[in-house]
This record gives C-alpha cells, sequence and structure tokens, in this order.
C-alpha cells in the first residue's frame, strides 16, 4: 500500500513539475513574442460597437451577426503598447499556474519524503489556497484591465470591452487547497491528542 502511495505521489509530482515548466515557457516564451515588432494582437470586440455587421457577406440568407456577441480583430501594425497590453491578457495567469505547481511541487515532494500529515503540511496549503484564491482575482482583474485598454486603441468610439470569464475557477481551487488544509490540520490535532492520551 506504501509503495502504491508513494508511486502516485512520484507521478503528481512529475505532473506539477510539467505543469510549471509548461507554464514558465509558455509566459517566457509570450513575452519574447510580445517584443518582436508587427507579433499580432488579437482582441475579440463587441459588434454592438460596429457599424456594418449587417452586410457582412459570406453567410446566407437568415443568418445574422449576433448583437449581442463578439468578433475577433487582429491589429495589422501593432505598437509597442498594444503588444504589452495584448500580453497583459495572458502573462500573470501563466506567472500564477507557474508559481502554484511549483509550491504543489515542493509540498508533494516533502509529502514523500517524510510525514506528509504536520502542521507544516497544512500551512503550506492554506498558503497555497491564499495565493490561488487572490493571485486568482488579481489575474482576472489586471488581465480585463489590459483588455479594456487594448480596446481603447482598437475602437473608435473608445474603450468597450465586457470583463471576459470569471474568477470563480480561482476561488474554486483555493477552497479546495484551505478545504484540504484544514483536514489536515483537524487530523494533525486529533493524533496530537490521542498521543497525550497514550
Amino acid at each position: 500500500m506504501e509503495d502504491r502511495l508513494d508511486r502516485w505521489l512520484g507521478r503528481l509530482r512529475a505532473l506539477s513539475t510539467f505543469v510549471y515548466i509548461a507554464a514558465l515557457s509558455l509566459a517566457v516564451a509570450l513575452l519574447v513574442i510580445a517584443f518582436i515588432p508587427g507579433s499580432p494582437v488579437t482582441l475579440p470586440l463587441p459588434t454592438a460597437e460596429l457599424s456594418g455587421t449587417a452586410r457582412v457577406g459570406g453567410i446566407v440568407h437568415g443568418v445574422v451577426v449576433d448583437p449581442a456577441g463578439e468578433i475577433v480583430f487582429e491589429v495589422t501594425d501593432p505598437s509597442l503598447w498594444q503588444r504589452v497590453l495584448h500580453l497583459a491578457t495572458m502573462f500573470p495567469g501563466l506567472l500564477l499556474v507557474a508559481e502554484v505547481a511549483r509550491r504543489m511541487r515542493h509540498l508533494l515532494q516533502a509529502a514523500r519524503d517524510s510525514d506528509p500529515f504536520t502542521a507544516q503540511t497544512a500551512g503550506e496549503l492554506m498558503l497555497l489556497a491564499k495565493i490561488t484564491a487572490l493571485g486568482g482575482l488579481g489575474v482576472w482583474a489586471v488581465s480585463n484591465a489590459a483588455m479594456w485598454a487594448l480596446s481603447a486603441t482598437m475602437l473608435e468610439s473608445g474603450a468597450a470591452v465586457a470583463p471576459h470569464g470569471s474568477p470563480l475557477g480561482w476561488l474554486a481551487v483555493g477552497l479546495i487547497f484551505a478545504a484540504f488544509a484544514q483536514l489536515i490540520a483537524r487530523g494533525v490535532a486529533m493524533r496530537d491528542e490521542l498521543d497525550t492520551v497514550i
């Protein structure tokens, strides 16, 4: 049973390492691409802010552009500022994923090397929960602010992008980490209490 558990901890640690390296590599690639003149900058813009959507060709009779939807546009010759704003829509999220995976990798390695049911493990999980939840809120806010500012450089009518996505996923993962932290902390307290009785 212990060998099987060690194998699973090893696999989970390897997966955490892969996610960490992949997220960091993507973040670095996006950073490099953002500073290459002419690199692509795209953004979905609300169709309500666009004119001429009633005359879109290539569609059958009775099909129209959704007035509450969005159409993706690309800037043909983006400025450095536009490329940086485009980078800010994705870069913070990748950095947060990399940091969460890095911390999880160390936590899994510590659990494999020694007793995982310690107050230190519970504390590390609670810290990971806070980083995930608060960092996720920050990532969501920064990426939406960057999209809003980028839309201002693309629309004649000024900035007009509704918030995309939701920070709910980040908050849910943070809550799961916090729940596991409390379960481990409770188990540690019960074991300490049992040791004093015996």
